[in-house]
């Protein structure tokens, strides 16, 4: 990454610009009279960028997990047992993944330097590609291998669009935007599951596991065209928005954040990014979420088959869970974002999640066990989406948020290969659904606590500067530190 020159920044057509401030020194704000938008040119614009993009992009993500995680239902229909896998090998296959999906965790910060457009089609057509060829695999070499693609290249795409969004939408806008995007991965999992059960009973000559594979990889390549012709590189770039509107989508995200050049990173703010606090603190909170996120989508048909289920009930059993948390998810992103609480909504949602694992693993009576899938889902799919936003709405450059970002997820992919580890003591799983309890406790505890501290940092701030301007463009600092305008979202 290169150091950021300071360049003359845009100042927007309401902002005063008397000759002595046309170039804006770091650190400074700007006070205006407001937005040089109306709210309903706003709304337009928002309406128009929520049609054209989040359907695609929620596409891709559920080509992702389908990608990711059809290796359970694949294994549900046999294929360690074609392929002579033991169960070790099996684990391993899932550990493999998810220690390469956090090595190339780095790969979202590409996008300060390539056009989101061209980078995400690539990495999303070639992911797509190798898992198609999971699909014709006869070795464990060969999965092995298939695997690995997927991963480097899928670090790369669902990720990177949590960056993506801060680039298009302002803080108080990003939050339901993120959950309708992550929690479509309810939809791929309720989609893999219907599609798994319907693959495993088809007549063919192939086994209904490469079946699996073959067949819920090809969504993904029409994901790569619609990138490819579809998706803007940037707010003003959009092309189903009008030279009006594409101004107004650049300035209601500089408003949001702060005044900033368009390409590469300062290396101050990255450095003040790993000496923030709160950048370990939320990162912690997603290592012990990630951890029962990723593996609940792995191991949820497995968990329902152990109850006594057939393999194919329990594909078939393993999708309302996820329909009903996807309505949950947006219905709290969209509180969330209203009311800007983060915190208290993880908190609550995470604690539901944590009790459901505790009955999954110990109640007698199957259809009480059942009836816990389905809350242990909401909880964790709520809680998910949630974290992302707290973690990207609290820096205020895109240089320390793509520091926070990088961190936050790394650790959460820790969290999933712990994860993928857990679950090796059937039928009632007790050492997994008792691990992932206890770290989603630990994640109430942490919100909690968080919750608090940056209420204090908050209130600090406004004991020193007075309260924060609601009309501030911010020009970030020079040397990364906060801006005096800039407030947590808690």
């Amino acid at each position: 990454m290169s150091v950021e020159t300071p360049v003359p920044l845009q100042v927007f057509p309401a902002v005063d610009t008397k000759p002595e401030a046309e170039e804006l020194e770091l650190g400074t704000k700007v006070a205006d009279d407001g937005p040089s938008y109306t709210p309903e040119e706003e709304r337009r614009v928002r309406i128009k960028q929520d049609i054209f993009m989040l359907p695609i992009l929620c596409f891709m993500n559920i080509c992702a997990f389908l990608d990711k995680a059809n290796i359970g239902n694949a294994n549900t229909a046999g294929m360690s047992k074609d392929l002579g896998f033991s169960t070790s090998q099996y684990n391993a296959l899932l550990t493999i993944f998810y220690v390469v999906y956090t090595a190339f965790q780095w790969e979202m910060v590409l996008l300060r330097y390539i056009n989101p457009r061209y980078f995400l089609t690539g990495v999303v057509f070639l992911w797509g590609l190798a898992s198609t060829l999971q699909g014709i695999t006869v070795n464990y070499g060969g999965m092995v291998a298939c695997r690995v693609v997927v991963a480097a290249l899928e670090s790369g795409g669902g990720p990177a669009i949590a960056f993506y969004f801060t680039m298009l939408y302002p803080r108080k806008e990003f939050g339901l935007r993120w959950a309708i995007f992550q929690a479509s991965s309810c939809i791929a999992n309720a989609f893999a599951g219907a599609a798994a059960y319907g693959l495993v009973q088809a007549n063919t000559s192939l086994a209904p596991w490469r079946l699996v594979y073959l067949v819920e990889s090809t969504p993904t390549f029409l994901a790569a065209a619609l990138i490819f012709f579809m998706v803007p590189g940037a707010p003003d770039q959009c092309w189903f928005l009008n030279d009006r509107e594409k101004q107004i989508a650049l300035e209601r995200v500089q408003r949001s954040q702060s005044l900033e050049a368009a390409t590469g990173y300062n290396m101050k703010h990255v450095k003040a990014a790993f000496m923030e606090p709160w950048t370990y603190w939320i990162a912690l909170i997603h290592f012990f979420g990630g951890a029962a996120f990723n593996s609940l989508s792995v191991f949820l048909t497995a968990i329902i088959r152990d109850m006594g289920y057939t393999s194919v009930n329990a594909q078939g059993l393993s999708a309302p869970p996820y329909i009903v948390a996807y309505i949950f998810a947006c219905t709290v992103a969209y509180l969330s974002d209203r009311w800007s609480v983060r915190g208290w909504f993880i908190a609550g949602a995470e604690l539901i999640g944590g009790i459901g694992y505790l009955v999954i693993s110990y109640a007698e009576s199957t259809g009480v066990r059942y009836f816990a899938t389905y809350i242990t889902v909401i909880g964790v799919y709520v809680g998910q989406p949630l974290m992302f936003s707290w973690c990207a709405t609290n820096a205020d450059s895109h240089s320390k948020r793509a520091a926070s970002l990088v961190l936050f997820l790394v650790t959460g992919q820790l969290g999933s290969i712990l994860g993928s580890n857990i679950y090796n003591d059937p039928p009632r799983y007790h050492k997994g659904n008792s691990v992932c309890a206890g770290g989603l406790f630990a994640v109430v505890a942490l919100c909690v606590s968080g919750t608090f501290y940056l209420k204090m940092r908050n209130r600090a701030k406004d004991k020193k500067f007075g309260p924060a301007d609601p009309n501030a463009v911010i020009v970030p600092t020079e040397d990364g530190s906060d801006h005096p305008a800039w407030r947590f979202v808690i």
